[in-house]
């Protein structure tokens, strides 16, 4: 006979009350079940077993129709076993999970399937009956292009495939039509029948590629169910994740040995019927949840409203920086039902991204520092100091503030060089440096290393008059550091020559015609007789 499913009742095996769920019988089916009953009492192979419980799926609770109708009659759906949902309500459980599951009899003949599992193989959809073998199915696929990675060696993988899937192992990743990756899981129950599903994990394999490879985790099904108690129970207990199912009173109905596993702290007190708010209160005391150290009342409340309004899945901390994926979906019936999945892999990579990811960051600013800096002196060098130009003179364009700029040179620094030699000389640069850095006061100033030993200082917001106080502060400040210069005919010490240049006003001109007048002022200022300071002509107002 296919596939007969029962359902508990609770009403003992020898009792005038006992009920048999049939499903999906046809002819011969019925005939066959005749044959075992006579006068309303069944004769099927469980009827009367001492190996059946009065409360197991096996135990009757719906009449044997007669020999005289039961063909004619429908067959009534018993009610469900205390604290499981029924048959259907099953099939429309697992219809909730968003991973394709498909159950196999222990002759590879298809025997139950989700929706998921239909949209996934939606071009073998029509081919996806009751009975067909998983071998039949298999070559369809091949035949109409529906597996991409076997596709010019179609025999070698069908062979592999075959034999994987009659001693399943490890997890298989499969990449579908569309492009999609999925985690196909295949494990053998208890009555040698195979339970598959499969999971899309594309974004875990894209961030697995930006990773080296080295990121798997994978979300799979929060609940598996089957059409008998037992089965349910097998199935879920191959589930490499956790899993626990709470009624519509929030009380533990279902949960694995991996989710108790997995909250290894709080598993005393997962017992059939617990209430989940007690649960979370007993993995408190013990620490359970780091997260909800020093808040653990506002830490539950939360937990509580999102355990029974849950969105996305969320990423929980476990003691000793172990990590848990919750996903948790409310089923038709207002259950809950959670799949946990351990990711401590995942954010341990994740964390190690992170680190190295600001590890680079200042590596970067340190290259952008020093892509900015002078070598020699220490100052910014020519390329910031033509950003800085740039952007300060974007700033008088728009609003019209002062802008002033000076251009300093060392006098006679060819003959320091001749006569002290060109260490000696590198020297003085980077000394003359840290004097005109010391006096550029503001963080909006800039002193910068113009070229050989010519220097410029760019002062916003500074007028005319305040520039030639700045200037003259450099000259004097210079010459307070009495760098002997025996070799200068103006001076027995390093003295400078400065040209100063200010945009006072709104121009529509290039920040090279403010360079150009400041180094006239300068040029002036060597032809006067250097060591001095010389003002560059005011531009005419229009």
């Amino acid at each position: 006979m296919r596939e007969v499913i029962a359902v508990a009742g609770g009403v003992p095996p020898k009792s005038p009350d006992r009920r048999l769920v049939w499903s999906n019988l046809q002819d011969a089916d019925v005939a066959a079940v005749r044959e075992s009953c006579w006068d309303g009492e069944c004769k099927a192979p469980w009827a009367g077993s001492d190996n059946v419980s009065d409360t197991s799926p096996l135990c009757p609770s719906t009449p044997v129709p007669s020999t005289h109708d039961a063909a004619s009659r429908p067959l009534a759906a018993a009610p469900p076993a205390q604290g499981l949902p029924g048959p259907v309500a099953w099939q429309d459980l697992i219809d909730q999970i968003d991973c394709g599951i498909v159950v196999w009899s222990a002759d590879d003949r298809l025997v139950l399937c989700n929706q998921e599992f239909r949209r996934l193989y939606g071009p073998l959809a029509d081919q996806l009956t009751h009975g067909r073998s998983f071998a039949e199915l298999l070559q369809i696929a091949l035949d109409r292009g529906l597996i991409p990675e076997a596709v010019g060696h179609e025999t070698q993988w069908l062979a592999e495939r075959l034999r994987a899937h009659a001693q399943p192992a490890a997890p298989m990743l499969r990449q579908m039509p569309d492009g999609r990756w999925r985690r196909v899981t295949e494990a053998r129950l208890a009555d040698g029948s195979l339970l598959a599903f499969s999971v899309d994990v594309t974004e875990l394999m894209q961030q697995a590629g930006e990773l080296q490879q080295a990121v798997q985790a994978a979300r799979i099904a929060r609940e598996t169910a089957e059409a008998a108690s037992m089965r349910l129970t097998d199935a879920i207990e191959a589930l490499p994740d956790g899993f626990a199912l709470y009624d519509a009173d929030d009380r533990l109905v279902a949960c694995n040995q991996r989710y108790r596993e997995l909250y290894d702290a709080s598993a005393p007190a997962m017992k059939l019927g617990t209430r989940f708010e007690d649960v979370l209160r007993y993995g408190l005391a013990q620490g359970q949840y780091p997260q909800a150290r020093g808040n653990e009342e506002e830490w539950l409340a939360e937990r509580l409203h999102r355990h029974r309004h849950p969105g996305p899945p969320v990423i929980q901390e476990l003691p000793g920086n172990r990590w848990l994926r919750v996903d948790e979906r409310i089923t038709r019936e207002g259950a809950v039902a959670g799949v946990r999945s351990d990711v401590t892999e995942l954010v341990r990579r994740e964390q190690q991204l992170v680190e190295l990811n600001d590890k680079l960051g200042e590596a970067r600013t340190r290259l952008e520092t020093l892509s900015d800096t002078d070598a020699l002196t220490g100052i910014a060098n020519r390329r910031q100091f033509d950003r800085r130009l740039a952007e300060e003179w974007s700033r008088v364009l728009r609003h019209g503030t002062p802008l002033s700029l000076l251009l300093l040179d060392v006098d006679h620094f060819k003959l320091y060089n001749d006569h002290y030699g060109h260490q000696a000389g590198d020297t003085c640069l980077h000394r003359v440096a840290q004097v005109l850095a010391m006096l550029a006061r503001r963080s909006t100033d800039l002193v910068a290393r113009y070229g050989g030993e010519e220097f410029a200082m760019l002062l916003p917001h500074t007028a005319a008059e305040a520039a030639a106080i700045v200037a003259a502060q450099c000259l004097h400040a210079l010459d307070a550091e009495a760098l002997a210069h025996a070799a200068s005919p103006v001076a027995p010490h390093i003295t400078l020559s400065v040209g100063v240049a200010v945009a006072e006003r709104q121009d529509s001109g290039a920040a090279s015609a403010l360079v150009q007048a400041a180094d006239r002022a300068l040029y002036r200022a060597k032809t006067m007789g250097r060591h001095r300071v010389e003002m560059a002509s005011p531009a005419p107002r229009r």
